[in-house]
């Protein structure tokens, strides 16, 4: 991952990441993932807690909301105050990478590491996840949805795929209900695509922001 001030060209995870770093004897577990709201963000946390019931430390940060609204969250879990949750959300503020959640679980290793220390031992953290986090370029996208006769279900799909759209949900019933995700630069190309290949007998709605 480059080096990034955050601006308009912010990065999203595509996937999960993890690392391990030992220090003076104790393990730090940093693991970033993708999360689009404080509350994803929460979930993913519990899940972490839930995960490592015994370690002496869960921190976190996240920054979700892209372009839109950017909201953050930190917190210490027991450190010294300032020593893990904020030098953890300065590392995402300094990078590129939005729409993600850091924790780092900590197991005691017996030798204590001093405020300094600390600090530096979850920067180290943040920063290694973040460099092994796969992400891709933000881009603005719409979610839309449309009905469809099974006749021209396949051309459909096919042109959903050629267009890069992402499929959220199928409900089959006398028609097929489709729900989508595009990117919004490619959302009248993909519009005016599906009305060629169902012979007009389609309408296809950009749900509500």
């Amino acid at each position: 991952m480059s080096e990034m001030s955050a601006d308009s060209r912010l990065r999203v995870p595509r996937t999960g990441a993890e690392v391990t770093l030992t220090i003076k004897g104790s393990r730090f577990i940093a693991q970033a993932q993708p999360a689009s709201t404080p509350g994803e963000s929460r979930a993913a946390i519990e899940a972490v807690k839930a995960a490592h019931p015994d370690a002496a430390h869960v921190v976190y940060a996240f920054r979700v909301g892209g372009h839109a609204s950017e909201e953050y969250g930190m917190s210490d879990a027991g450190e010294p105050k300032g020593t893990a949750g904020r030098p953890t959300l300065e590392v995402l503020k300094g990078s590129a990478v939005a729409d993600v959640v850091l924790t780092t679980v900590r197991y005691f290793g017996g030798t204590k590491l001093g405020t300094g220390g600390l600090v530096r031992a979850y920067t180290e953290a943040a920063q290694a996840v973040l460099e092994k986090l796969p992400t891709r370029l933000l881009v603005a996208q719409v979610a839309a949805r449309l009905t469809v006769t099974y006749e021209y279900l396949d051309p459909v799909q096919h042109t959903l795929s050629e267009h890069g759209a992402e499929l959220l949900e199928e409900e089959y019933a006398e028609r097929v209900a489709v729900r989508f995700r595009v990117e919004a630069a490619r959302f009248d190309a993909l519009a005016s695509a599906l009305q060629n290949v169902s012979r007009g007998t389609l309408v296809v709605t950009r749900d509500e922001a």
